[in-house]
């Protein structure tokens, strides 16, 4: 049953992919109609030979799906029909993308970097072949990491598509591999948003949030960088020298009053639900990961709000230890935390924890 169920999900898949190329009369058909059930085929035999544990102590034997070496071959030669085609139509970006994908397919992964480079080229601002380029060159790294320049392609395709999907998930690995667990959380939060509640899916990236909340001592129901919206209450629309600051309790710091605002500019090129972070940093380290963010999603400004300890990221390193912090807003137009270009933000702020003075962040600078 197993089998029978995954060959037809692979012939279905493999069907809604060439079905395009099916259409009309081109020169196109008679490849696109061998890869619609040898591409199933070859993910099946890549499943028994590499998917499996087990297959590492087995012999190769033949499987009734996939005839190993001439099925391989007979994919070969449909690659070489591909590659044939694309020497006559070198500026033919759908058979680049189609080179790509069947070359990824079966793991010929320098093969399929060099196709979605030549894709690239024909198409330099399409955020999907940054993505799909970004991830080939992991796969062809020798250590699996991300490298400065993947990063640049995933956050330029953000910027021209904030809901890539791959994109958001390979940007929080990148940002777990350098530590930035709070930043790989908002990614894989702004994800996670787009996913069916349950799915396996869904269910795989809040795996990598929990552990990124464990690696900065959270408890896994604690997500500072996912708090939803904040909304004010009526009647909070006072200047802010006239909000309280927190009460003081035996000394004890209690928080941060701040109330955020923005320049009619800023306004005007906001859209309507985008992503809002309050980025709270000690005032004498200024790299590094920051001691909190608060995420707030479509926020009505001016805002009130109160930042207290338990905004910290890491619970070993709490906000109040620090005698002095400096807070920034920022508007993200790509729903990720890290600055891109087009972004409104304010001014970063240093308020000393003592004076338990209200702060003010003015939202007018955009990130060039």
């Amino acid at each position: 049953m197993f089998w029978a169920i995954a060959a037809i999900a692979l012939f279905t898949g493999a069907f809604i992919t060439f079905l395009p190329m099916l259409r009309g009369k081109t020169l196109w058909q008679p490849a696109a109609l061998a890869l619609m059930f040898a591409v199933p085929a070859a993910a099946l035999w890549l499943y028994t030979t590499v998917g499996t544990p087990a297959a590492i102590d087995l012999r190769p034997t033949p499987h009734p799906v996939a005839a190993n070496d001439q099925q391989l071959g007979d994919i070969d030669a449909m690659i070489d029909g591909l590659r044939d085609r694309l020497t006559e139509s070198p500026e033919d970006f759908e058979g680049w993308m189609l080179l790509a994908r069947t070359l990824k397919s079966v793991q010929r992964f320098p093969e399929a970097l060099e196709a979605l480079q030549v894709a690239q080229r024909i198409r330099p601002n399409d955020p999907l072949v940054m993505v799909e380029l970004a991830e080939a060159r992991i796969f062809v790294s020798a250590d699996g990491r991300i490298d400065e320049d993947s990063i640049y392609l995933l956050e330029r395709a953000l910027e021209l598509d904030p809901g890539s999907q791959k994109g958001l998930w390979l940007m929080g690995i990148a940002s777990a591999q350098a530590g930035d667990f709070a930043f790989a959380i908002s990614y894989w939060e702004s994800l996670r948003e787009q996913l069916e509640p349950g799915s396996p899916v869904a269910q795989s990236v809040q795996q990598q949030i929990n552990e990124a909340q464990a690696a900065l001592g959270m408890g896994p129901t604690s997500v500072p960088v996912a708090a939803g919206p904040v909304v004010p209450a009526e009647g909070q629309n006072e200047p802010v020298a006239q909000t309280a600051p927190p009460a003081a309790s035996d000394g004890v710091w209690q928080g941060t009053a701040v109330r955020i605002s923005a320049s009619e500019t800023a306004r005007a090129a906001l859209p309507p639900n985008s992503v809002m972070f309050i980025i709270i940093r000690s005032a004498t380290v200024a790299v590094g990961p920051p001691l909190g963010v608060r995420r707030v999603i479509g926020p009505q400004l001016p805002l009130d709000i109160t930042l207290t300890d338990a905004d910290s990221m890491i619970a070993e390193r709490k906000i109040s230890m620090e005698s002095e912090i400096q807070l920034q807003a920022r508007f993200s137009l790509s729903g990720s935390p890290g600055a891109a270009s087009g972004d409104w933000q304010s001014a970063p702020v240093t308020v000393s924890l003592e004076s338990g003075e209200p702060v003010e962040l003015i939202i007018d600078q955009q990130v060039e």
